[in-house]
């Protein structure tokens, strides 16, 4: 039931109950007062009605209704009737309020789908000797019990004429769905006779098209109405530049490894990447470690990765800087690993024994594998004290649980 047919037969209803006319309006604003809003704008700007039997259900008819049937022309016995007829219909179709703040909060945890959505058609590889395969199902995020009603759906959609971005993004993640396959449905058209199953298919697309262009026209609209997460979405969603672009000049949170996995450039990925990183990225933080980073592959031994104990210490005395070479050494020694011992072994190099230790009564060919030990010169006892204490508040702090510096 849409908002408008939920009016049309509370104004019949109320008519016939009441024994006089009322006009379509009046039904809006004896609807809010009923849930105890002075109005319908009121009503609109904090709630959505629904008819699911969820959210705030009414039990009775309340002074505050009566009150407002007065308020609109109506006599006092008018009135009583109206709010008696107001709350029967409510109960008969289990009309109910839903709070606005209430819809975006259980929507902001649906799961957004990114590359999966990302279907170019020159990426499939179709063999028609075999079975078509099957498209993309309809995917999004649980619309909850309180969506499974259009009357809520039909009121966002109403608000949404003109409305700011927000109800634009809510209506986006309520139609959230992989961009559907149309290969069987244009087979289809041209002539290929589908099968039992593959007509099933095709028809499944005929329903997800529909609600996939919903949901980009309303992401592109709470993008473009301000809303940056939106923005950061559609850039990924639609492989957009002109989006990512928009997403970095707005304000507002936004998930930096989603805007580095986006990138348009290589220097814009590494700054999103750093960003993430200070923010508590592990998985960041990594990804710059592994390029090469110097400030990330400090942050990572800091917490004890041995492997970038190894590279940072090996650089520090590649340049010379001693005393911070053994600070490393000293965290690594911390976490049980002795920098400075080899961990080079021979292994076999091919056949049955491939990759293990290297096995003279096997011979064969081998190769070597490992780290050589770092070679360290001893420190001024003033300088080994303080590589040691800088190395054990590494340390402490990667136990209690670690924050990336800057």
């Amino acid at each position: 039931m849409t908002l408008k047919e939920l009016a049309h037969s509370a104004q019949q209803h109320l008519q016939t109950l009441a024994g006089v006319p009322v006009k379509r309006s009046h039904v809006h604003e004896l609807l809010a007062a009923a849930f105890g809003y002075s109005s319908w704008a009121a009503f609109r700007s904090e709630s959505l009605l629904a008819d699911a039997g969820v959210g705030e259900t009414l039990a009775s008819k309340s002074p505050q209704l009566i009150g407002r049937a007065v308020q609109l022309g109506y006599g006092q016995a008018e009135s009583v009737l109206l709010a008696d007829a107001v709350v029967a219909l409510a109960m008969a179709r289990q009309v109910s309020c839903i709070r606005w703040m209430d819809v975006r909060d259980a929507l902001a945890v649906a799961p957004v789908l990114v590359d999966e959505n990302r279907l170019d058609d020159e990426d499939e590889e179709w063999d028609d000797k075999d079975e078509a395969p099957r498209p993309a199902p309809i995917a999004g995020p649980d619309p909850h019990c309180f969506l499974s009603s259009p009357l809520p759906v039909d009121s966002l959609q109403q608000m949404a004429d003109g409305a700011a971005g927000e109800v634009h993004q809510v209506l986006a993640t309520m139609y959230r769905c992989k961009r559907p396959n149309p290969y069987l449905y244009e087979e289809s058209l041209k002539g290929r006779q589908l099968t039992r199953i593959e007509q099933g298919w095709a028809d499944e697309y005929l329903v997800a098209e529909p609600r996939f262009r919903k949901y980009e026209a309303h992401l592109k609209a709470a993008a473009l109405g301000g809303v940056r997460p939106a923005a950061v979405e559609y850039a990924a969603v639609f492989d957009s530049p002109e989006f990512f672009a928009l997403a970095e000049r707005m304000a507002g949170d936004v998930d930096a490894d989603r805007m580095a996995q986006i990138a348009a450039t290589p220097d814009a990925r590494a700054a999103w990447l750093r960003t993430a990183a200070e923010g508590g990225s592990d998985s960041a933080l990594r990804t710059l470690a592994r390029g090469g980073e110097v400030w990330a592959q400090e942050r990572l031994a800091e917490q004890g990765d041995i492997g970038a104990l190894r590279d940072v210490a090996e650089r520090a005395v590649k340049d010379g800087e001693l005393m911070k070479a053994w600070t490393w050494q000293h965290v690594a020694l911390l976490h049980g690993v002795d920098l400075t011992v080899s961990t080079m072994r021979a292994h076999h190099d091919g056949g049955a024994q491939h990759g293990e230790f290297y096995d003279s009564d096997f011979g064969g060919a081998r190769y070597a594998d490992g780290d050589e030990g770092l070679r360290l010169p001893p420190l001024e006892i003033a300088e080994d004290q303080r590589a040691r204490s800088l190395a054990r508040d590494f340390y402490n702090r990667a136990r209690q649980g670690f924050t990336p510096s800057t």
